[in-house]
């Protein structure tokens, strides 16, 4: 039986924006058609164009998306003190970022290391460094560190992506363990 639920406009958008995250990541924003955004969403390509007008108001949006979600998981940190803790409670904000966005998950590890797409690089330069710095603000001065957390990061979110359809919020301290252990923290916080 088809579902009567009739979705809000908002609602509409931020599905459409989370496809398109998707299809950036795999292909870039310069190979990244419409067209599979509006396939992958259910829609017809005229649609997702009515609602965004172009292909590159799509990339803004999920570019300025991508930014809010990252602020949000950075503000996880807040007063806590560089270490376990601090590691522990940005990790479970990534996880519950990407089990809402699994395409802005997507798209994290997109730019952080599928993609060579030189504009999806460019354009997420600043979020990257904010999700960074919010582990450790001293991350660039120390390799070692900023080796673990991108492997940290890279832990979770291919985890949380792998198993996308697998709903995680029972196991999210697995999920955390596995990020902790590339930082080179017991398991245990």
């Amino acid at each position: 039986m088809k579902s009567t639920v009739k979705l809000t406009s908002e609602e509409i958008d931020r599905a459409l924006l989370d496809v398109a995250a998707f299809v950036f990541a795999r292909h870039g924003f310069a190979q990244g058609p419409v067209q599979a955004i509006a396939d992958a969403a259910g829609y017809s390509k005229a649609a997702v164009l009515k609602r965004f007008g172009s292909k590159e108001r799509i990339q803004t949006a999920v570019v300025a998306r991508t930014e809010e979600h990252i602020t949000r998981v950075a503000a996880a940190a807040d007063g806590l003190p560089v270490g376990p803790r601090r590691d522990a409670a940005l990790l479970n904000a990534l996880v519950a970022l990407i089990e809402e966005w699994p395409g802005t998950g997507a798209l994290i590890v997109g730019a952080f290391w599928l993609t060579r797409d030189p504009e999806i690089l460019e354009r997420l330069a600043q979020a990257q460094h904010t999700l960074l710095e919010a582990f450790d603000p001293q991350i660039w001065t120390d390799e070692e560190r900023h080796v673990r957390v991108v492997s940290a990061i890279g832990a979770v979110t291919a985890t949380m992506m792998a198993n996308r359809d697998t709903p995680w919020t029972e196991r999210t301290d697995v999920v955390v363990a596995a990020g902790l252990g590339a930082l080179g923290h017991a398991s245990a916080i």
